[in-house]
């Protein structure tokens, strides 16, 4: 049995035959690897109610305390604590454990310093919008720190320490003219890493762009005119 065949099928050999998958079936795009954090929660409700937030935002969630650890090859990229008294015994126990950074939500004002004392990454306060809380725990997965909250501002920062290691390098990477993908390449991290940093660094620095990002740095001495 034979299948008749157009003129204009004839006349084209590159048209795909019946049944044969379409060039666009062929080609699969690369899945997004979400990030993934790690709940601990004093209450059950509020686990609850973080758990639901953090999926709406395209976070994925695992909840040790009721579903056990994590699948085997899940290592969670941040671990959010809420509700506990800061402690650094735990904060080090549950490190340990999954291997990620920790992150408390607070009552108070956050300071850097103490809270590093504390073995954490990070701290929001319980009145943070829900968009501060999404940042903070994107940054440490992208492997940051993340103390500031506008409610309760901590005290001021000095200024050598408005940016991190990773974020001073972007920004000279930055004041070289270089783009995402080059500062991706730059320091061996995904493009979607070094948005990130580059996000943080106008943030921190209150800027609206990368260029006026650069000059507030250059402005407070955080980076150097790179050399010609």
């Amino acid at each position: 049995m034979s299948f008749l065949t157009s003129r204009d099928d004839a006349a084209n050999p590159a048209a795909p035959a019946l049944g044969a998958p379409s060039p666009s079936r062929r080609r699969s795009s690369l899945p997004i690897r979400l990030p993934l954090v790690a709940v601990y929660a004093e209450r059950a409700i509020a686990r609850a109610g973080l758990d639901a937030l953090l999926r709406s935002e395209m976070i994925n969630v695992v909840l040790p305390e009721v579903e056990g650890r994590p699948p085997v090859g899940a290592r969670p990229d941040a671990i959010l604590l809420a509700g506990f008294a800061p402690e650094r015994r735990l904060a080090d126990s549950l490190a340990k454990r999954h291997g990620a950074p920790v992150m408390l939500m607070v009552d108070g004002a956050l300071g850097a310093d103490s809270f590093e004392e504390l073995g954490v990454h990070g701290a929001v306060c319980r009145e943070c919008p829900p968009e501060r809380l999404i940042e903070g725990l994107h940054t440490l997965a992208a492997g940051d720190t993340f103390f500031e909250c506008h409610t309760h501002p901590s005290a001021p920062t000095p200024t050598d320490s408005l940016l991190s290691p990773r974020e001073r390098r972007v920004t000279a990477e930055l004041a070289r003219g270089a783009g995402v993908e080059e500062i991706a390449t730059a320091l061996c991290i995904s493009p979607h890493t070094a948005r990130t940093h580059v996000r943080n660094v106008r943030r921190k620095l209150g800027a609206r762009t990368s260029a006026e990002a650069v000059a507030r740095a250059l402005t407070l001495g955080l980076v150097a005119l790179p050399a010609h």
